[in-house]
Order: C-alpha cells, then structure tokens, then sequence
C-alpha cells in the first residue's frame, strides 16, 4: 500500500504556504537600496585584526578568520576530514529527455570525522549509500560544465525516468499534490528543464539532501550522530552546513570523471538549499560558480535592519538548520559580529547569482543587494569586478556578483531558469 501520510503532510503545507503568500502579496522589495550598508566592513578593521590591503592578507588571514566566526556563531562546526567514495555508477537510458541526455544513477558513501571521531552519513532508507543522478548532454565529446543541485523533492521527481530508484512505497506527485505544489512555488519548483540545459551544453547532477533529515527531532539526532566527537552542544553544525557539505561529497565524485569540466562545477539551490549552496561554495573553492536562489535569513540576505524572516522566526521555525549559538541573536542583530555579506565575500571571486522575487519579502531582496554590496570590496580586491548594478532590477548576468529580481513570488518560475543560464554562459563560456 502506498503511504499517504507525506504526500497529505506537503500539500497541507503548501496550503499553509499559499496562505502565507497571499500575505505578501501587498508588500513589495524596494528597487532602491534602502537602509545601512553591511557592517562590519569586511575589509577593515575586525576582532582586533588590522585592515586587509593585499589578496595575500585575504586568504591567508581574513577569510579563515570569516569561516571560524561563521562556523561559531551562525552554521556550527564543519568536519575536520571528510572522505567520499563511489560504491556504483549505473547508465540508465542513453536516449533520456528527448534524447538529449544521457541519464546515470551513482550511489556514493560519505564520512564526516571530528576530533578523530569518523561516522559515515546514512543513506535513504533502502539504500546501500545516497543516490546522485547525473544527466549529461549526448553526443558532446568534450566535458561539460555541471550544475550541481538539492531540492525539496527527491530524485525520481526531479529527473522523472522510469530507470531511476524509487522506494517500492513512494507515492506520485502528480495529481493534485502535484497541481497545488507547481501553482504555489513555480513549474520548476522539482523538475528543472532539463531540455533546455542540456542543450545550452550543461549537465545536471541531483541531489537528494535527505541523508541529513529536514525535520527538528530527526533532523537533529542526525546531526549529532554525524558530528560525534564535537563536544560543544552550541556549536555543532546545523542542517545548512550538513546540506553544504554533502554538496561537496557530490563534487568529489564528479571531479573524478573525465567527461565533466573541472572548472565548471556549479551548485545550485532554491530557499533552504540556496543556503546550503552558499556555504558550500564559501568553504569549498573547487566550486567555481554558485546560483543561490532566494536564499534569504541565514543565507544571502543580511541579519540587521532587515525585513521578513528575522532570526527569531527562522530558528524558532527551523531549530536543526543552524548552531544554537545562532538563535541567541534573536532580537539581538546589531550585536552580531559577523553577517551574510561576509559569507559573500568568501566566495570571491568565483561568479555568485542571487535570486530574488519582488513579492517574496520574506527572502529580503533588499537585504541580500546590500549584503552584495558588502561583499563587493573583496571581489574588487581579487580582481572581480563584483556588483555593477545600482538598483535592484538592473539584470547583468556577466557581473561576478549577479543579482536577479523578476515579479511574483517565492519560487522557481519559468523566467528564472533561462536568466540562470544566462548567467552560466557569460561566465562559463559556454
């Protein structure tokens, strides 16, 4: 028999959910930015250190520096070593998505160890390790670029062939789940067109980030269990940085392959999975571009003077996505010493979209454009040319600092993807 209790539970949340936009609907991101620049400055003077005048500077002193306070007080403790490992790699249909791709199904192993303490990450139930499908173009002989992504949904609704593993009780996602789920958050919110990235020459990989549960009391045994060695309760890592992680465990088995570009290594991800794919380009340079769409409080979007989601909301809501340390800031943002604009700058000067909706106030556009320009110094100190645009909606995909605004709400829409790969062309050259 097939369960019904999932599927029941996401469409009563995205009933919820279209309640919660309707809400917003009246309220809008200015086009302006409004409010304080990010501070503190990432390039001046911070923690008693002298100002950063030179790239040396940057990565030897000051960008260490941003990971350990963000890894205290907002995203917990990354593994001191990690190790992944390709147990199976199973070509699926040479003729998938029209023909245009050509669909695999690996299943990969992964450990996490602190202070010499090494677990490795369970796999979905009923399977020896987690899955990632890979869906490269046909008939292209030299490699690809690769866009890395997590979703809410799990792999055999992202990429829908029939070759692909699914549990024996997994329900469809058709129907009305499937109709109230793609008018609330967008036609590509699971199924990303895949035609269409495949013929701008780019592959997919998927990712179901579910090895790390998104889910409180589940969510945070794993947590623990992952991070056993790690003694301090307030700084042990969230879900965020799990799901960052487990990006980078993607990469290890994909920088292995010769059919896929080393220099084009791309994660993407929408809301919560936004988040993850920020952290992980920030902690792993191997990433060399990062779409982070609608990422907002502990992602793209500032901490202070802010709109929408405070931290308050996102860690009382959400207490497995981030360090306990974090959520005693509540109320209490302008005494943070770190923000979002540092996590920006760490990725400089690799290219970095961030998406935004006009009516999705909750994300905070305004926020992440000032966070933009708050990491914008480091980009300029590294040769980038970081934010060009002075105004919210002013779309320029080739800036290294991309910042997209279209109408509507939050979610992945049928304007979003081609800007996306707007964005992958003027940089990957593709």
């Amino acid at each position: 028999m097939t369960r019904q209790f999932p599927r029941l539970f996401l469409l009563l949340a995205a009933i919820i959910l279209t309640a919660g936009c309707a809400k917003l609907t009246l309220a809008w991101a200015d086009i302006k930015p409004s409010g304080p620049t990010a501070r503190p400055d990432v390039l001046g003077v911070f923690a008693d250190e002298d100002p950063v005048t030179s790239p040396e500077d940057w990565t030897a002193e000051r960008a260490p520096l941003l990971r350990a306070v963000l890894e205290k007080e907002v995203y917990g403790t990354f593994p001191d070593k990690s190790s992944t490992r390709i147990l199976d790699k199973r070509r699926l249909n040479d003729e998938a998505f029209g023909g245009a791709g050509v669909l695999e199904e690996w299943t990969l192993t992964a450990t996490a160890s602190f202070n010499g303490e090494t677990v490795e990450a369970r796999p979905f139930p009923g399977l020896d390790g987690f899955l990632l499908e890979v869906v490269l173009p046909a008939e292209k002989e030299e490699p690809v670029p690769i866009i890395i992504m997590e979703t809410f949904c799990p792999s055999w609704e992202v990429a829908p062939d029939p070759a692909i593993w699914r549990p024996e009780d997994a329900g469809e996602m058709g129907g009305l789940l499937g109709g109230v789920m793609t008018y609330v958050f967008g036609r590509y919110i699971c199924t990303p067109p895949f035609e269409m990235i495949l013929q701008r020459g780019y592959g997919v990989a998927v990712l179901y980030p579910q090895s790390v549960p998104d889910r409180r009391k589940e969510g945070l045994a794993e947590l623990k269990r992952l991070s056993q060695g790690h003694v301090d309760d307030r700084t042990r890592w969230g879900a965020v940085a799990a799901w960052g992680w487990l990006f980078s465990r993607a990469v290890d088995a994909l920088d292995q392959d010769p059919r896929i570009d080393r220099d084009g290594l791309i994660v993407w991800g929408h809301s919560r999975y936004g988040k993850a794919a920020l952290v992980a380009a920030a902690w792993d340079a191997r990433i060399d571009a990062v779409i982070a769409h609608q990422s907002g409080t502990g992602g793209a979007s500032l901490n202070r003077d802010k709109k929408g989601e405070s931290v308050g909301a996102i860690t009382s809501a959400y207490p497995h996505w981030f360090a306990q340390n974090y959520e005693a800031y509540a109320g209490r943002e302008e005494e943070m010493c770190v923000d979002q604009h540092m996590l920006l700058a760490l990725i400089a000067p690799r290219p970095a979209l961030l998406g935004n909706a006009r009516r999705d106030v909750w994300s905070d556009p305004n926020g992440a454009f000032r966070a933009a320009q708050g990491a914008d110094p480091v980009y300029e100190l590294l040769g980038s040319g970081g934010l060009s645009q002075q105004r919210l909606d002013q779309w320029r995909p080739e800036a290294d600092i991309a910042f997209w605004l279209r109408p509507g709400t939050h979610g992945v829409v049928k304007e979003d993807w081609p800007a996306f790969l707007d964005f992958l062309d003027a940089h990957a050259g593709n």
